[in-house]
């Protein structure tokens, strides 16, 4: 029996680190194992904000991988924003953390990213893959194509594919394009806002079927375009750990795995911690914020404001598989969600890798948004709003009287549905709808 093939286009790819890259290379992982030929088309040394050589190794050898050089005009900007900065760190800054104030030549550099690099930072990429690909194209016959983003040039580069070669596509949005926070901090004119609402809605309207990964992004898409997409979560990989196997930390540590971004910073919770180290002499004793991966600087700020430098631990990024060691042996695992506008939406991969570890998890936001509902579905911790204080504080001193009897445990439920084995099983279904839809079509016609 012929294989089905499939070719997915994707920017974040090993050496690419960091969650963002997770996903997908699960994703392909599970299709090479069921017998499908799979094609990446991805950059060629590309300036990712943080690499993980270690993923290079997950790739499965019987993926091809195509790749093409990819311009960078975001690290342009990122030399001329922190000209004094390391490469990483320009890119880091600029790409991830943002900042609260800039200086008139930023503001302008900003300008100029939001309003001439439409749907961003890969536009530059979009003319030279299609051309690449329409080449491949021509030689060899796929039955899907899949583009996933940000960036959303990933889709436009797509959407020429299918007008071209008719080829079956799905579109998967990772993060939402029109209502990202970050585009209100490139003073964006009105034309460059009609512009990405014209581009989101041709894709979404192009596409065979959209995928998105949570309920607030299905509901958008669905109020403005009245189109309904498919909700496939992100997962997490392999088997959940065995709570009565895992040796935790000695000391009450709340612990965040992963990038700490500026709009997740936490004065709510530090004022908790600083109340407590202050009125609770065991408390003092035992707590520890660990804060493994790369910390916005205002979040250090933060922390040395209300006093907590002495309980602080902060570890540099480290590749994936460490970072799982220091997510099962946290006391909690900390999940700040961005304070944005349109927070209900976030959810991040972070979260299911949480999950998987089976140690408590305390989200501070929006407790009606996304990320909550999972965590209380599951009863794998506790969700506290935003500045909600008197409910944090209750939140951590019920899990620090557990840690000091040796009991900071729960017992979730239902994460299984969560697992990537069981996302794959779902998505590859899709996979076989939409080929077979077209299929069908086209017999039709």
């Amino acid at each position: 029996m012929q294989k089905k093939k499939i070719l997915i286009l994707t920017f974040y790819w090993p050496p690419s680190g960091g969650i963002g890259v997770q996903r997908w290379l699960r994703f392909v992982n599970h299709l090479d194992q069921i017998g499908w030929e799979v094609v990446v088309y991805t950059a060629k040394n590309a300036s990712y904000p943080v690499r993980d050589e270690q993923l290079l190794s997950k790739v499965p050898s019987s993926v091809r991988e195509w790749k093409t050089e990819v311009p960078e005009p975001n690290a342009w900007i990122s030399k001329l924003l922190f000209w004094k900065k390391s490469k990483s760190t320009l890119l880091y800054k600029n790409q991830q953390q943002g900042g609260n104030s800039k200086s008139l030549v930023q503001k302008f550099l900003w300008y100029v990213r939001g309003n001439v690099f439409i749907p961003d930072a890969r536009f530059l990429w979009i003319k030279p893959s299609i051309r690449f690909l329409r080449q491949q194209l021509r030689k060899e016959k796929f039955d899907i194509i899949v583009s996933t983003g940000p960036p959303h040039s990933m889709h436009l580069i797509a959407k020429q594919l299918k007008k071209e070669f008719d080829t079956p596509w799905i579109s998967d949005f990772r993060d939402p394009w029109t209502s990202m926070d970050y585009l209100d901090e490139m003073f964006l004119t009105k034309k460059a806002r009609a512009k990405h609402a014209r581009l989101e809605e041709s894709v979404l309207r192009n596409s065979d079927k959209v995928v998105v990964v949570g309920r607030t992004m299905y509901e958008e898409f669905k109020s403005k375009y009245n189109i309904d997409s498919i909700i496939i979560w992100n997962g997490y990989e392999g088997v959940p750990a065995s709570p009565e196997g895992l040796i935790l930390d000695k000391k009450f540590t709340i612990a965040h795995i992963g990038s700490f971004l500026y709009k997740r910073n936490c004065d709510d919770l530090w004022k908790v911690l600083a109340a407590l180290v202050t009125g609770h002499k065991s408390f003092a004793q035992n707590l520890e914020i660990k804060l493994v991966g790369n910390v916005a600087t205002n979040i250090l700020e933060s922390i040395s404001h209300f006093g907590l430098d002495t309980y602080l631990n902060k570890i540099d990024f480290v590749p994936h598989e460490q970072a799982k060691a220091f997510q099962e042996s946290a006391q909690v695992l900390l999940l700040p969600i961005d304070r944005i506008h349109n927070a209900e939406f976030v959810i991040t991969g972070k979260l299911f890798e949480y999950l998987k570890s089976r140690r408590p998890i305390l989200m501070i936001g929006p407790e009606n948004g996304d990320a909550a509902e999972i965590i209380d579905t599951c009863k794998a911790g506790y969700c506290c709003n935003f500045d909600d204080t008197a409910k944090i504080k209750s939140s951590v001193l019920e899990m620090f009287d557990r840690f000091l009897v040796n009991r900071n445990n729960i017992q979730s439920e239902n994460i299984e549905r969560y697992s990537m084995a069981n996302l794959s099983r779902n998505y590859t279904n899709l996979y076989n709808q939409v080929i077979s839809a077209a299929s069908s079509s086209k017999t039709a016609n």
